[in-house]
């Protein structure tokens, strides 16, 4: 059976080894750093693909307003040649120019247009599944953040009420003792207590323990762990 001393400095350690695990937790804590390199990457392929769809479809609305222009600027021309106002041969023939030019314009337009209707519809279905993609990942990281915030409140609860009762717990634990396990804590990561296992292995860091330390045990004195150094403590049916 353990000495008082050392049943307290247990009692003690669990209090720390709730401690070391809430900061743990804290830090594994789900943000959504994953998610948001997943956002980052759909941008990215937006950037291409949407950015894509956006250049045809803005050469597709100019050429609209291109043959909308050319069209107006016939019937003007038709208006001013056949209108009697033009009676010039010069005039007449430099407006012929222009009219042959404006319709080989127009059907070189209307060829593009073509090819865009074909283009621009596709183009548009896979920017909007990627832009869907990166709505429903915000919403997805959003939720994580969320979520994140909610457990954070709660491991910080945990981990005031912690600390409030850790004075409280060391009471009664001889000043060298103290010592020696807070100068194992600094070392193990916040750990400088260990329970010697039914495997007969050292709780912290599983090493097997030789027959003179569970011996030592037995006898009831102040073990450590040869490997992690952690004090050992057991109770009766263990060992």
């Amino acid at each position: 059976m353990a000495s008082a001393e050392l049943q307290r400095l247990w009692k003690l350690s669990q209090v720390d080894a709730k401690i070391v695990e809430i900061r743990k937790t804290a830090a594994a804590l789900d943000v959504g750093k994953a998610v948001l390199a997943q956002i980052e990457a759909l941008k990215a392929k937006d950037a291409e693909v949407g950015g894509k769809y956006r250049s045809l479809k803005t050469e597709q609305t100019d050429l609209e307003l291109a043959q909308k222009g050319i069209e107006e600027k016939l019937k003007r021309i038709d208006k001013e040649l056949y209108g009697g106002k033009v009676v010039n041969p010069r005039e007449v023939e430099n407006f012929e120019r222009e009219i042959v030019n404006l319709k080989k314009q127009r059907d070189h337009n209307d060829e593009r247009l073509l090819e865009l209707f074909d283009l621009v519809p596709p183009a548009k279905d896979a920017a909007d599944k990627i832009e869907s993609q990166i709505k429903a990942k915000k919403v997805e990281l959003a939720e994580k953040q969320k979520a994140a915030i909610a457990q954070k409140a709660i491991l910080e609860a945990d981990f005031a009420k912690l600390n409030q009762a850790r004075p409280e717990a060391t009471r009664g634990i001889p000043p060298a003792l103290m010592a020696r396990y807070d100068g194992l804590r600094q070392r193990n990561g916040g750990i400088g207590m260990a329970e010697c296992t039914k495997k007969q292995t050292c709780g912290h860091c599983g090493t097997v323990l030789p027959e003179r330390t569970l011996q030592g045990l037995k006898d009831d004195k102040l073990i450590t762990c040869e490997s992690c150094h952690c004090i050992l403590y057991y109770t009766e049916g263990v060992i």
